[in-house]
């Protein structure tokens, strides 16, 4: 199962309805076991069967199995890629031909969708036409995009879909931005509007927009889910069950180990004076459920202070460079996780592989130890941070362009301006009857059935409700669709939107008044 078309074979009988398409699985190493949905990857047999819809097959690859033969290096894996071309017997053009853009123009001869998206945008953006469907290929990373739909720009999608490609590092990333920064900077230059330079700054934050991202263990989303694991809680503790499902945290079933549902983040050994949300705050600030329910003021005021010497440990490694690293072995990191500062990040519940890698990373800077809790824990922490902004940068750049491309349609005169939100429920408008001279309704014209004041104020209720829950108060928006539709309690839980089912990038809390 090392070769991608043997793979892609095995998907015969997938589910047309699954979330995730086979190509893009094949092509993360995996392959269909027959069982329900399960996969298989070829090199290190992980074996997935939980799908979600927007899931990058090869992002949850490299999040559940990093040391994965595949994952590191696929072309020294024994992976062999799918490269075949379309058969093209008009013009019998070789491979290297389809990286001239006139070359894959010419594969367009009988695509389907000239009304969704047109030939020359997507050879543009370096796709050629696979002659199935409307599966597209990019001609320099192989990647497949299909399913196209009306306002799919093919640069942000090649982007979106494949950050690592060459093409797209080189030309449409140099495009996009100087498309956006030019206009961008006439704007700017033409109004006295303090947040378009929040905006072209990538400052999103700032204006209250925050990246998304789906929960670590979706099926602790609900507070209801969270209290059942508390059957076991410690009496003589003053953090009550409620309070610390409130704040995020299941019970791991281990003295007073808790865990966020939402980033995985771990706090124990709680003294009389901790309160839930200050800690989870303080030593997760990077959560998305903490930034969405109690924002990055909160955040910011929890902030923990460091010492004088862990502030000196840190400065002290940072002036480190690469080139005093030294080789590390295995023994020489268990032997510092017997150390005082790593039991103390243990304490706090921090996980064992970060914390070994911190240690590591310290061990090849300077070849010391941490010689405080604190630098260890900050240090762990920062691994932490990485890794969520790792995956933010590609959603942050998208919602910059989506909300550059919007400022800049307001501000050209002329330009009619649409509106992506969707109103969930229809309230009732007066309507406006003719009568007949004798003062009668037509009979035509003579209403069914009229709505009582009561009923009427259901539905105007009902047009407030969380889609989810159908309990609490709307109060968030996803971008970029726009859908105003759940609670705030019920959108950490969700990485597509309830309405449309487009992936959720980012949000922005509302208030309705």
């Amino acid at each position: 199962m090392n070769v991608e078309e043997n793979r892609l074979q095995t998907f015969a009988d997938w589910p047309s309805d699954a979330q995730v398409n086979p190509i893009r699985i094949a092509k993360a190493g995996f392959f269909y076991t027959k069982a329900n949905i399960t996969v298989e990857c070829f090199a290190c047999h992980l074996r997935i069967w939980e799908w979600s819809y927007g899931d990058q097959a090869m992002a949850k690859h490299q999040q559940l199995s990093p040391e994965c033969p595949f994952v590191k290096d696929p072309s020294t894996s024994g992976n062999v890629p799918n490269i075949s071309m379309p058969t093209n017997s008009q013009t019998n053009e070789p491979r290297e031909d389809l990286l001239d853009e006139a070359a894959r123009l010419r594969t367009f001869a009988t695509w389907p969708a000239t009304n969704i998206v047109t030939p020359e945008s997507l050879a543009r953006a370096g796709f050629f036409y696979l002659r199935h469907n409307d599966l597209t290929k990019c001609a320099f990373c192989g990647g497949i995009v299909g399913t196209w739909e009306p306002g799919d720009d093919p640069d942000r999608e090649h982007t979106r879909h494949f950050p690592d490609c060459a093409f797209v590092v080189s030309t449409i990333e140099p495009r996009l931005e100087g498309s956006s920064s030019g206009s961008m900077q006439d704007l700017a230059n033409r109004s006295n509007l303090p947040n378009i330079n929040l905006v072209r700054d990538g400052n999103l934050a700032a204006l209250g927009v925050n990246t998304h991202k789906g929960p670590k263990k979706p099926k602790y989303g609900t507070m209801e889910a969270r209290l059942t694991t508390f059957a076991n809680w410690p009496s003589d503790l003053v953090q009550t069950p409620e309070q610390l499902a409130q704040s995020g945290f299941y019970y791991e079933g281990s003295g007073d180990q808790v865990r966020c549902f939402h980033c995985d983040g771990g706090l124990k050994h709680w003294d009389p004076h901790d309160e839930p949300w200050t800690e989870h705050a303080r030593w997760f600030p990077h959560c998305g459920f903490v930034a969405l329910l109690k924002g990055q003021d909160f955040i910011t005021a929890c902030a923990p202070e460091l010492d004088a010497a862990s502030v000196k440990e840190l400065q002290a490694a940072s002036r480190r460079t690469a080139q005093h690293r030294k080789e590390i072995t295995e023994r020489d990191v268990q032997t510092h996780m017997l150390s005082a500062p790593a039991r103390a990040a243990l304490d706090v519940g921090l996980q064992v592989d970060r914390v070994k890698q911190a240690i590591r990373d310290k061990l090849e800077r300077t070849g010391a130890g941490f010689s405080t809790g604190d630098a260890l824990i900050e240090a762990t922490l920062n691994l932490q941070r990485d890794e969520d902004e790792n995956g933010d940068d590609h959603i942050s750049r998208s919602v910059t362009n989506m909300l550059n491309d919007v400022i800049s349609s307001l501000n050209e005169p002329g330009t009619p301006t649409k509106s992506t939100a969707k109103p969930q429920t229809s309230i009732p408008q007066p309507q406006v009857r003719k009568t007949s001279p004798d003062g009668q309704l037509p009979a035509d014209a003579r209403p069914t059935r009229k709505l009582s004041l009561e009923e009427e104020n259901r539905l105007l209720k009902e047009a407030r409700l969380c889609k989810i829950c159908m309990d609490c108060e709307v109060g968030i928006v996803f971008l970029p669709c726009g859908h105003l539709a759940t609670c705030i309690n019920c959108a950490p839980n969700l990485q597509d939107c309830p309405v449309c089912r487009s992936a959720i990038k980012a949000t922005v809390r509302t208030f309705l008044s």
